[in-house]
């Protein structure tokens, strides 16, 4: 059974119900091919981001178990650093997760460079969260600007007023995979925009290939751009990673933090950083004393 053509999407106003209360839907804040989030006023008023399972013409079956996947994970994964869960459901006969709802991804800060020590501090949250995955045998394998999350994200905009700084908020857990025995796997789905090298030569992904991830966030916050332009053909752009365009580009940028990011980008997996410690270890000799960062970020 294919359900996407017959059951009707939540909009505005939309009403869910769930074993814990009601959902009232309001604007969409994030859609993909296999997603769409919206947000949500939940059971004693609270804001959530509701996360709907998109249908995408695959049979029920498939989504619920897509669906119960997440949860799973997400339940078993409590971390600072990692977007809480506070409720799954079905309702006429699509799958939802109600997740705390956060202020902004990392994506919209990839306009400008980021200061030094604010990219160090949100890199930071990130190591910590990845070691904690890794450490417990799972790979995200999807990190990208759009799936890590900010809270407290106003003290961006307004520093030197004592307001709590950013948190990162690790999300979308659709493709990640528990590691059993072996130390890599063959993911169902691929973002061509974050392909890593093993991926595209030999089809497989690592813990490693979280890091490679990283480093193209890293190099985004660092540059306000894309370690590989925006418009590149599929064709050009799997050629560019196998090549080691990524990497290369982070070299030239001829900065304490271009080589940590080079270093995260090494075509293969086996020469890049083996563990999230490993870098910061080197990160952390980077912070500097910045009058324009608040103490909080360095």
């Amino acid at each position: 059974m294919t359900i996407s053509a017959i059951i009707p999407f939540p909009t505005p106003g939309s009403v869910l119900t769930s074993a814990r209360g009601t959902y009232t839907v309001g604007a969409l804040i994030g859609d993909g091919q296999y997603g769409s989030v919206y947000e949500a006023v939940g059971p004693f008023d609270q804001r959530y981001a509701l996360k709907m399972f998109r249908p995408a013409n695959r049979h029920y079956e498939t989504v619920k178990s897509e669906w119960s996947a997440e949860m799973r994970r997400l339940e078993s994964f409590r971390h600072p650093n990692i977007v809480y869960i506070y409720d799954a459901f079905e309702f006429n006969y699509l799958f939802y997760i109600a997740l705390e709802r956060c202020d902004t991804s990392l994506r919209s800060l990839f306009v400008q460079p980021l200061p030094d020590d604010l990219l160090i501090e949100l890199t930071r949250q990130l190591l910590v969260a990845l070691d904690y995955l890794h450490d417990n045998g799972l790979v995200h394998s999807d990190l990208h600007g759009g799936n890590v999350l900010l809270t407290n994200a106003e003290s961006l905009y307004r520093p030197g007023v004592g307001l709590p700084p950013p948190v990162v908020k690790i999300t979308d857990f659709g493709v990640s995979h528990q590691l059993e025995s072996d130390n890599w796997f063959r993911p169902q789905v691929a973002n061509p925009k974050i392909l890593t090298p093993e991926l595209v030569t030999a089809g497989y992904t690592t813990r490693q290939s979280d890091l490679y991830q990283l480093g193209l966030l890293m190099f985004s916050m660092h540059t306000g751009q894309s370690a590989i332009p925006e418009g590149t053909s599929y064709t050009e752009l799997t050629r560019s990673i196998a090549e080691g365009y990524p990497r290369q580009r982070a070299e030239t940028l001829g900065t304490p933090i271009g080589n940590v990011i080079a270093k995260l980008l090494r075509r293969r997996d086996a020469y890049r950083y083996q563990l999230a410690r490993d870098v910061w270890e080197d990160l952390r000799m980077l912070r500097h004393v910045n009058p324009a960062v608040p103490p909080s970020f360095r």
